[in-house]
């Protein structure tokens, strides 16, 4: 596969199941790079934390990714990587809300590349997740993997090898896809 020129920096995003392990692959690459990260908004948002996500609130949410992404790629020295972006919010608001939202095309186009990072066997509780069945996660992995090929996302699949060798295959696939 050729190696795509960028205009800007590299934008990098990490999608897949909640226990994938995508924030630690984050701050891996973030280091490793010495690129800027763009942190889960659930993590902090008030009306994920407290439960009462609508799709309106999603929507809104993919609005607010789109605007935090504009202003660091002006500031952004050498590349951005994502925890999460709008096909998460797509993938949600479908499994939700049986509706998807309006733009997550738009926003995924923004992306260099995607890593779709396989979720992990063993469950580790967290009060975001909602998940614990291995097989759950899988079946919706499975639904990642298929909305990217649709949109025609350029993306690698990280497995669940131990995290050292997640983070060399995403820095192999990272070179490999988004030469400044």
């Amino acid at each position: 596969m050729s190696v795509r020129r960028l205009k800007g920096v590299p934008i990098v995003v990490l999608t897949g199941t909640e226990n994938a392990g995508k924030t630690t692959l984050v701050q891996g690459i973030a280091s490793a790079l010495n690129w800027e990260v763009l942190p889960e908004a659930a993590r902090t948002d008030s009306r994920v934390i407290g439960g009462t996500v609508d799709r309106a609130h999603l929507q809104q949410m993919l609005l607010q990714f789109n605007d935090q992404l504009t202003g660091l790629m002006s500031t952004a020295p050498r590349g951005i990587v994502c925890d999460t972006g709008g096909l998460v919010l797509e993938m949600w608001s479908r499994h939700a809300f049986e509706a998807g939202l309006e733009g997550t095309e738009d926003t995924m186009d923004r992306a260099h590349l995607h890593l779709l990072c396989h979720t992990l066997p063993d469950w580790e509780p967290d009060p975001l997740r909602t998940m614990p069945r291995h097989a759950d996660r899988l079946k919706l992995q499975t639904q990642y993997r298929t909305q990217l090929i649709a949109l025609n996302a350029v993306f690698c699949e990280l497995g669940t090898a131990n995290l050292d060798d997640r983070l060399a295959e995403a820095i192999r696939c990272i070179h490999q896809h988004c030469a400044p």
